[in-house]
Parts: C-alpha cells; sequence; structure tokens
C-alpha cells in the first residue's frame, strides 16, 4: 500500500504504509488516487471547509461520486490511532448518517472518503442568498433526522 505526500506543486514521493489493505468495512485509497479523483485538490472541487479540514467532490472509477475530507494537521494522532478511529466509523450505518467509504494515511495527511450527498449544506439551504426561506414542518423534519442520526451515534454504537 502506498501513498504520496503533497507539496505545493503536488504529489511529491511515495511512502509505504503500514496499513492493512481495508480498516473495517471501508477502502484504503493511495494519496495519488485521491489527488487525481479531486483535480488535485483544486477549488473547483472544493465542497467546503471547517474546523477539522476542508472537503472535496470527486468521482472514483466506477463513476461513484465521494467527498474527500483532508483532515488538517496538528491533530497528534498517529496511524494506529487513526485506523482505530477509522473502524469505528466504517462499522457505522443510520440512514440519518453519511457513509464511510475509506480513507488514506500518508506521511502527513490523513484523508477520509464519504458517499457523497448532494443538495449543498445545512447552512446554504437555511441561509443561502436567493434560497426561499425553509418552511418550520421542514425545517422540524431535518432537526429530527439529525437528531436521530446523533442519538444513534451516542446510544447504539
Amino acid at each position: 500500500n502506498y501513498s504520496s505526500t503533497m507539496g505545493s506543486q503536488g504529489p511529491a514521493r511515495s511512502v509505504a504504509t503500514s496499513g492493512d489493505l481495508s480498516v473495517g468495512n471501508s477502502k484504503s485509497f493511495s494519496f495519488d488516487e485521491l489527488y487525481e479523483i479531486t483535480g488535485g485538490f483544486s477549488r473547483d472541487k472544493l465542497l467546503g471547509e471547517g474546523g477539522f479540514g476542508c472537503v472535496f467532490k470527486g468521482t472514483l472509477g466506477d463513476g461513484r461520486e465521494v467527498a474527500v475530507k483532508q483532515l488538517k494537521g496538528g491533530g497528534g494522532q498517529g496511524e494506529r490511532e487513526f485506523q482505530a478511529e477509522v473502524e469505528i466509523i466504517s462499522r457505522v450505518h443510520h440512514r440519518h448518517l453519511v457513509s464511510l467509504v475509506g480513507y488514506c494515511i500518508s506521511e502527513d495527511h490523513r484523508l477520509l472518503v464519504y458517499d457523497f450527498v448532494a443538495n449543498d449544506t445545512m447552512h446554504h439551504n437555511l441561509h443561502g442568498r436567493g434560497r426561499p426561506v425553509m418552511d418550520w414542518p421542514t425545517r422540524v423534519k431535518i432537526a429530527a433526522g439529525s437528531a436521530r442520526g446523533l442519538a444513534y451515534l451516542h446510544e447504539d454504537c
């Protein structure tokens, strides 16, 4: 299993990782694979940015659309701890939670690959310019679904 580190000019060198081909129910991707399917982590493929990193849209070889989350560095998390976390996340299945497809561990990068879910972000749907105001029954339905997903994570995992 090989992955690359990314310099300012793109993938630089391959680094062998000690992980298995998969952790839990998820697939191990190389950094090069994820770099390619996201157009080199281009701004055009950027879905969003948050406290834990950036999320990019990608398309796998079989045509499946995915969201690739490139986690920010500095978390102090080693390969073994990251793999343990991936194993737990890969076993979580609930209709109100996005499924983990796979992961990548390279020298300085940790990436998570999730099923892509269309319809933009919750913030955009609630507050986006040019968006019609979402009615309260729809807001309550979304909040209840989110709460069910969180309850599943806290009580059933």
